[in-house]
């Protein structure tokens, strides 16, 4: 399919695309000044709402590339049509960079929603990378779009910055389940081998791959005292997915609200909770029973600390869940 009639807005589009993409990364502008005088304030620039804003350009980014996509579905290509379509996405692509600099200045926040622009940027400008005469691919291109715009529109209703916060965390706990996961295979695989009576002697002669494959030597896997504490360590990981999830709901959700100001520190340290369980995992994949004893201790530690930011709401009031905080806590610290 040949699109020379609009090539020049294409070139256009695809230009500009190039030149915003990496001013989503670029430290915002200062606050808007002030001038003072006796009797009045004047500020220079209006504030601006980042996910309100993301979600109409959003709306309209998709409808045009809507309208793009059925100006050139084959055989009858509407060039006109399509021109004005990429115009009217061009105009959009600049006005995503106020959206991105109005975020709170919440680093892991910014880099997610960023993500979501770029995503977006990358589904337009594949929609122009494919030749597909029966349309199929651009079918596929202009879904893509649609996708990203829908990821960019649901942050306003998903709860805005806590929602991010939310969805990040999410990722967490997902990693966290994997990591358990592995652990519960391998007390079965515990179970399963503990009645043999004898250590199968080719278990010396495995190669690189069957090791990581099995990872733990035949004699350690019939070692009670470890599955003890592998079972110790599954108990304790529920807990953290349990915790997580009361992170999620009750305090980016509805009325539980966190203060902003801690959000940062509250996703680095369930990142950090979900490094340790890694660590504990390959601790005991490795044989390092030591190693996997102290990264639980170190789970236990960072999930703590999450405790203390989250315990109580905005401000710091106590509200219905905060008891509970404290219990998952006492928990947490139990020793068994």
């Amino acid at each position: 399919m040949t699109l020379k009639p609009i090539n020049s807005e294409i070139t256009t589009l695809k230009s500009l695309i190039n030149q915003t993409r990496p001013l989503l990364s670029t430290p915002p502008p200062p606050p808007p000044t002030t001038t003072a005088t006796t009797t009045t304030t004047t500020t220079t620039s209006t504030t601006i709402t980042p996910y309100p804003l993301l979600r109409d350009l959003s709306t309209l980014l998709r409808a045009h590339s809507t309208n793009l996509s059925i100006a050139l579905r084959p055989p009858n290509l509407l060039y006109p049509a399509a021109a004005k379509s990429i115009q009217e996405i061009t105009s959009l692509i600049p006005q995503y960079l106020p959206a991105i600099h109005a975020l709170p200045e919440i680093p892991s926040l910014r880099r997610s929603v960023i993500r979501k622009v770029e995503d977006l940027f990358t589904s337009i400008t594949q929609f122009f990378n494919q030749t597909s005469e029966e349309g199929r691919d651009r079918l596929s291109s202009t879904g893509a779009i649609w996708s990203s715009c829908d990821a960019l529109i649901a942050l306003e209703a998903g709860g805005g910055t806590h929602g991010v916060i939310g969805e990040l965390i999410k990722t967490y706990e997902a990693l966290i389940s994997d990591a358990a996961g592995e652990l519960r295979a391998w007390v079965v695989e515990v179970g399963e081998d503990e009645d043999e009576g004898f250590v199968d002697d080719s278990a010396q002669e495995e190669t690189p791959q069957e090791f990581w494959e099995k990872p733990i030597a035949a004699g350690r896997r019939r070692d009670g005292e470890v599955r003890g504490l592998v079972e110790v360590v599954l108990k304790k990981i529920r807990l953290l997915e349990i915790l997580l999830g009361a992170v999620r709901k009750r305090r980016l959700a509805d009325d539980g609200l966190v203060s902003e100001r801690v959000l940062e520190e509250v996703v680095q340290r369930v990142k950090a909770v979900s490094e340790a369980v890694d660590d504990v995992g390959m601790g005991f994949y490795e044989d390092e029973v030591g190693e996997a004893v102290e990264a639980q201790k170190r789970f236990q530690e960072e999930a703590v600390k999450l405790i203390d930011l989250v315990v109580c709401k905005d401000g710091g009031v106590e509200d219905k869940y905060t008891k509970w905080f404290h219990n998952c806590r006492e928990a947490i610290l139990k020793e068994g």
